[in-house]
Protein backbone atom coordinates (compact mmCIF):
# COMPACT_ATOMS: atom_id res chain seq x y z
CA UNK A 1 0.00 0.00 0.00
CA UNK A 2 1.29 3.39 -0.75
CA UNK A 3 1.67 6.03 1.57
CA UNK A 4 -1.12 8.49 0.76
CA UNK A 5 -0.24 11.38 3.16
CA UNK A 6 3.05 11.30 4.23
CA UNK A 7 4.82 14.34 4.92
CA UNK A 8 8.06 15.31 4.76
CA UNK A 9 8.92 14.65 8.56
CA UNK A 10 6.87 10.99 8.29
CA UNK A 11 8.13 9.56 5.27
CA UNK A 12 10.21 5.97 5.72
CA UNK A 13 10.29 6.95 9.67
CA UNK A 14 11.12 3.77 11.74
CA UNK A 15 8.66 3.74 14.60
CA UNK A 16 8.43 1.65 17.39
CA UNK A 17 5.33 0.79 17.95
CA UNK A 18 4.55 -0.66 21.99
CA UNK A 19 1.36 -1.35 22.96
CA UNK A 20 -0.26 -1.94 26.22
CA UNK A 21 -3.15 -4.17 25.64
CA UNK A 22 -4.36 -3.78 29.28
CA UNK A 23 -4.44 0.16 29.95
CA UNK A 24 -7.58 1.62 30.52
CA UNK A 25 -10.04 -0.73 29.40
CA UNK A 26 -8.35 -2.40 27.25
CA UNK A 27 -7.63 -1.97 23.20
CA UNK A 28 -9.77 -3.78 20.39
CA UNK A 29 -7.74 -5.21 17.07
CA UNK A 30 -9.68 -2.88 14.98
CA UNK A 31 -8.37 -0.07 16.94
CA UNK A 32 -4.57 -1.80 16.26
CA UNK A 33 -5.84 -2.73 12.98
CA UNK A 34 -7.03 1.07 12.39
CA UNK A 35 -3.37 2.35 13.85
CA UNK A 36 -1.17 0.24 11.67
CA UNK A 37 -3.74 1.18 8.93
CA UNK A 38 -2.88 5.15 9.66
CA UNK A 39 0.80 4.84 10.24
CA UNK A 40 1.13 3.27 6.68
CA UNK A 41 -0.98 5.66 5.14
CA UNK A 42 1.14 8.24 6.41
CA UNK A 43 4.63 6.75 5.50
CA UNK A 44 5.57 5.55 8.95
CA UNK A 45 7.40 1.74 8.83
CA UNK A 46 6.74 0.24 12.08
CA UNK A 47 7.20 -2.28 14.00
CA UNK A 48 4.63 -3.81 16.30
CA UNK A 49 5.16 -5.17 20.02
CA UNK A 50 2.70 -5.88 23.06
CA UNK A 51 3.78 -5.46 26.34
CA UNK A 52 2.62 -8.82 28.31
CA UNK A 53 4.47 -7.80 31.99
CA UNK A 54 4.85 -4.93 33.81
CA UNK A 55 8.23 -3.14 32.98
CA UNK A 56 7.94 -4.52 29.02
CA UNK A 57 8.14 -1.33 27.58
CA UNK A 58 11.32 -0.35 29.69
CA UNK A 59 13.04 -3.36 28.40
CA UNK A 60 11.84 -3.04 24.93
CA UNK A 61 12.50 0.39 24.45
CA UNK A 62 15.91 -0.19 25.87
CA UNK A 63 16.86 -2.90 23.83
CA UNK A 64 15.45 -1.62 20.33
CA UNK A 65 14.83 2.23 21.14
CA UNK A 66 18.20 3.28 19.57
CA UNK A 67 17.57 1.61 16.22
CA UNK A 68 14.24 3.71 15.66
CA UNK A 69 13.41 7.59 15.07
CA UNK A 70 10.40 7.80 17.21
CA UNK A 71 9.25 5.23 19.87
CA UNK A 72 5.46 5.02 19.64
CA UNK A 73 3.42 3.85 23.37
CA UNK A 74 -0.01 3.23 23.12
CA UNK A 75 -1.24 2.86 26.59
CA UNK A 76 -1.73 5.13 29.97
CA UNK A 77 0.40 7.38 32.07
CA UNK A 78 2.29 4.40 33.33
CA UNK A 79 2.90 3.09 30.01
CA UNK A 80 4.77 6.57 29.02
CA UNK A 81 6.48 6.52 32.32
CA UNK A 82 8.25 3.15 31.25
CA UNK A 83 9.15 5.10 28.12
CA UNK A 84 10.40 7.66 29.24
CA UNK A 85 12.60 5.84 31.69
CA UNK A 86 14.14 3.90 29.13
CA UNK A 87 14.72 6.83 26.60
CA UNK A 88 16.59 8.78 29.44
CA UNK A 89 18.92 5.97 29.52
CA UNK A 90 19.79 5.40 25.61
CA UNK A 91 22.52 7.38 24.48
CA UNK A 92 20.91 8.03 21.42
CA UNK A 93 17.42 9.49 21.99
CA UNK A 94 14.65 8.44 19.88
CA UNK A 95 11.47 11.19 19.87
CA UNK A 96 8.86 9.69 21.80
CA UNK A 97 5.21 9.45 20.31
CA UNK A 98 2.13 8.36 22.64
CA UNK A 99 -1.19 7.23 22.27
CA UNK A 100 -3.03 7.58 25.31
CA UNK A 101 -5.67 4.61 26.05
CA UNK A 102 -5.56 4.51 29.64
CA UNK A 103 -7.69 5.79 32.91
CA UNK A 104 -6.88 9.10 34.03
CA UNK A 105 -4.25 10.61 31.01
CA UNK A 106 -3.16 13.12 33.09
CA UNK A 107 -0.46 14.01 30.77
CA UNK A 108 -2.44 14.14 27.62
CA UNK A 109 -4.91 16.15 28.88
CA UNK A 110 -2.31 18.79 29.90
CA UNK A 111 -0.26 18.18 26.73
CA UNK A 112 -3.91 18.19 24.78
CA UNK A 113 -2.99 14.77 22.89
CA UNK A 114 -6.06 13.14 20.76
CA UNK A 115 -6.41 10.05 22.10
CA UNK A 116 -8.56 9.14 18.60
CA UNK A 117 -6.08 7.03 16.31
CA UNK A 118 -6.60 8.98 13.15
CA UNK A 119 -5.86 12.31 14.53
CA UNK A 120 -2.54 11.20 16.95
CA UNK A 121 -1.18 9.82 13.62
CA UNK A 122 -1.77 12.97 11.55
CA UNK A 123 -0.31 14.84 15.04
CA UNK A 124 2.65 13.07 14.19
CA UNK A 125 2.87 13.18 10.83
CA UNK A 126 3.15 16.90 11.38
CA UNK A 127 6.64 16.55 13.23
CA UNK A 128 5.94 19.01 16.09
CA UNK A 129 7.87 18.05 18.97
CA UNK A 130 8.63 19.42 22.36
CA UNK A 131 11.48 19.10 24.75
CA UNK A 132 9.54 17.98 28.47
CA UNK A 133 11.11 18.38 32.00
CA UNK A 134 11.60 15.01 33.06
CA UNK A 135 12.16 14.33 37.08
CA UNK A 136 13.53 11.83 39.10
CA UNK A 137 13.90 10.48 42.80
CA UNK A 138 17.13 9.72 44.43
CA UNK A 139 18.66 9.18 40.78
CA UNK A 140 16.91 5.99 40.04
CA UNK A 141 13.02 6.41 40.02
CA UNK A 142 12.32 8.83 36.81
CA UNK A 143 8.53 10.47 36.37
CA UNK A 144 6.52 11.83 33.97
CA UNK A 145 4.35 14.20 35.76
CA UNK A 146 3.85 13.40 39.27
CA UNK A 147 5.75 12.01 42.59
CA UNK A 148 3.29 11.81 44.98
CA UNK A 149 3.06 10.71 49.13
CA UNK A 150 -0.11 10.74 52.00
CA UNK A 151 -3.62 10.64 51.64
CA UNK A 152 -4.75 11.14 48.44
CA UNK A 153 -1.69 9.46 46.93
CA UNK A 154 -3.36 6.19 45.81
CA UNK A 155 -7.29 7.37 45.81
CA UNK A 156 -7.40 8.69 42.44
CA UNK A 157 -5.90 5.53 41.09
CA UNK A 158 -8.24 3.21 42.80
CA UNK A 159 -11.50 5.33 42.17
CA UNK A 160 -13.67 3.19 39.47
CA UNK A 161 -13.52 5.09 36.36
CA UNK A 162 -17.14 4.54 36.21
CA UNK A 163 -17.81 6.41 39.48
CA UNK A 164 -15.47 9.00 38.49
CA UNK A 165 -17.77 9.20 34.80
CA UNK A 166 -20.98 9.48 36.54
CA UNK A 167 -19.76 11.85 39.66
CA UNK A 168 -17.38 13.86 38.10
CA UNK A 169 -15.11 15.92 40.72
CA UNK A 170 -17.65 14.73 43.14
CA UNK A 171 -15.71 11.25 42.64
CA UNK A 172 -12.70 12.37 44.38
CA UNK A 173 -14.06 13.53 47.65
CA UNK A 174 -16.69 10.46 47.86
CA UNK A 175 -13.45 8.36 47.51
CA UNK A 176 -11.29 10.69 49.74
CA UNK A 177 -14.32 10.73 52.70
CA UNK A 178 -13.94 7.07 52.59
CA UNK A 179 -10.01 6.89 53.25
CA UNK A 180 -10.86 9.36 56.26
CA UNK A 181 -10.11 6.52 58.02
CA UNK A 182 -6.49 5.62 56.59
CA UNK A 183 -5.22 9.52 57.20
CA UNK A 184 -1.91 9.66 58.76
CA UNK A 185 -0.07 12.83 58.95
CA UNK A 186 3.31 12.37 58.26
CA UNK A 187 6.02 14.83 59.90
CA UNK A 188 8.09 15.93 57.18
CA UNK A 189 10.92 18.39 56.40
CA UNK A 190 10.62 19.77 52.68
CA UNK A 191 13.83 21.93 50.90
CA UNK A 192 13.49 23.79 48.24
CA UNK A 193 16.24 26.30 46.41
CA UNK A 194 14.31 28.64 47.97
CA UNK A 195 12.50 27.66 51.57
CA UNK A 196 12.23 25.66 53.83
CA UNK A 197 9.07 23.93 54.95
CA UNK A 198 8.66 21.61 58.47
CA UNK A 199 5.23 20.15 59.74
CA UNK A 200 2.48 17.77 59.52
CA UNK A 201 2.07 17.04 56.52
CA UNK A 202 -1.17 14.45 54.94
CA UNK A 203 -0.26 14.95 51.48
CA UNK A 204 2.76 16.37 49.12
CA UNK A 205 2.77 15.97 45.63
CA UNK A 206 5.18 17.37 43.03
CA UNK A 207 3.87 17.87 39.90
CA UNK A 208 4.47 18.65 35.95
CA UNK A 209 1.05 18.68 34.95
CA UNK A 210 -2.51 20.22 34.90
CA UNK A 211 -4.11 17.92 36.72
CA UNK A 212 -3.18 14.34 38.73
CA UNK A 213 -5.68 11.11 38.92
CA UNK A 214 -7.84 12.82 36.48
CA UNK A 215 -9.73 15.23 38.96
CA UNK A 216 -7.35 17.02 41.29
CA UNK A 217 -6.57 20.33 39.31
CA UNK A 218 -3.20 22.69 38.87
CA UNK A 219 -3.45 26.42 37.69
CA UNK A 220 -3.01 26.64 33.62
CA UNK A 221 -1.03 29.84 34.48
CA UNK A 222 1.54 28.60 36.71
CA UNK A 223 2.34 24.75 34.97
CA UNK A 224 5.23 24.72 32.40
CA UNK A 225 6.26 21.21 31.25
CA UNK A 226 9.32 22.59 29.93
CA UNK A 227 10.55 25.47 32.23
CA UNK A 228 12.78 23.55 34.66
CA UNK A 229 10.23 23.47 37.38
CA UNK A 230 7.92 21.19 39.31
CA UNK A 231 4.74 22.86 41.34
CA UNK A 232 5.39 21.64 44.80
CA UNK A 233 1.81 20.75 46.43
CA UNK A 234 1.43 20.37 50.21
CA UNK A 235 -1.66 19.77 52.48
CA UNK A 236 -0.89 20.24 56.09
CA UNK A 237 -2.53 18.36 58.98
CA UNK A 238 -5.44 20.27 60.09
CA UNK A 239 -6.81 20.73 63.32
CA UNK A 240 -9.63 19.89 62.89
CA UNK A 241 -10.57 16.47 60.35
CA UNK A 242 -13.60 18.36 59.67
CA UNK A 243 -11.82 20.75 57.40
CA UNK A 244 -10.57 17.77 55.22
CA UNK A 245 -13.48 17.80 52.46
CA UNK A 246 -13.40 21.68 52.09
CA UNK A 247 -9.24 21.29 51.68
CA UNK A 248 -10.16 18.24 49.12
CA UNK A 249 -12.61 20.42 46.98
CA UNK A 250 -10.18 23.62 46.65
CA UNK A 251 -7.47 21.26 45.14
CA UNK A 252 -10.12 20.30 42.48
CA UNK A 253 -11.95 23.84 42.01
CA UNK A 254 -8.09 25.32 41.58
CA UNK A 255 -9.24 27.30 45.39
CA UNK A 256 -6.33 27.51 46.94
CA UNK A 257 -6.50 30.25 49.40
CA UNK A 258 -6.49 27.81 52.39
CA UNK A 259 -4.09 28.14 55.59
CA UNK A 260 -3.16 24.31 55.07
CA UNK A 261 -2.45 24.23 51.48
CA UNK A 262 1.11 25.19 50.37
CA UNK A 263 1.49 25.81 46.36
CA UNK A 264 4.27 26.59 44.99
CA UNK A 265 7.45 26.29 42.82
CA UNK A 266 10.82 24.68 43.01
CA UNK A 267 13.74 23.08 40.61
CA UNK A 268 14.84 20.74 43.37
CA UNK A 269 13.01 19.46 46.55
CA UNK A 270 14.46 17.46 49.02
CA UNK A 271 11.79 15.68 51.17
CA UNK A 272 12.81 14.17 54.90
CA UNK A 273 10.03 12.08 56.54
CA UNK A 274 10.68 10.88 60.15
CA UNK A 275 8.71 7.34 59.88
CA UNK A 276 9.41 7.14 56.06
CA UNK A 277 6.53 7.24 53.32
CA UNK A 278 5.56 5.85 50.43
CA UNK A 279 6.15 7.45 47.20
CA UNK A 280 3.99 6.88 43.67
CA UNK A 281 5.36 8.09 40.29
CA UNK A 282 3.10 8.55 37.62
CA UNK A 283 0.75 6.58 39.39
CA UNK A 284 2.78 3.44 40.38
CA UNK A 285 4.41 2.73 43.77
CA UNK A 286 7.99 4.23 44.15
CA UNK A 287 9.23 2.56 47.19
CA UNK A 288 9.31 4.35 50.32
CA UNK A 289 11.96 6.86 51.74
CA UNK A 290 12.82 8.65 54.02
CA UNK A 291 14.83 11.03 52.35
CA UNK A 292 13.83 11.80 48.49
CA UNK A 293 15.82 14.09 46.50
CA UNK A 294 13.68 15.37 43.82
CA UNK A 295 15.28 16.64 40.65
CA UNK A 296 14.04 18.42 37.80
CA UNK A 297 16.01 16.87 34.62
CA UNK A 298 15.89 20.04 31.60
CA UNK A 299 16.19 19.02 29.21
CA UNK A 300 14.14 16.00 29.05
CA UNK A 301 12.63 14.11 26.71
CA UNK A 302 10.93 15.16 22.87
CA UNK A 303 7.82 14.10 22.04
CA UNK A 304 5.67 14.52 19.28
CA UNK A 305 2.53 17.53 20.11
CA UNK A 306 -0.05 18.80 18.63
Amino acid sequence: MSAEYETEFSRGKKVLLVINPKAGRGITEARVRYLKHMLKKYGFVYDLYFTRYAKHTTKLTLEYGEEYDIVLCCGGDGTLNETVEAVMQLQKKPIIGYIPNGTTNDFAKTTRLPRAVGAAVRMMANGKTQCMDCGVINETVDFVYVASFGAFTRVSYTTPQRIKNFFGKSAYLFDGLKSLKEIRPYHARIVTEDTVYEDDFIFVSVTNSLSVGGVMNLPSDLVNLSDGRFELLMIKNPLDAIEIPEMIHGCVDLNYENDNIILTQASSVKIEIEDGAPFTADGEYAGTYKTANITNINPGYEILVP
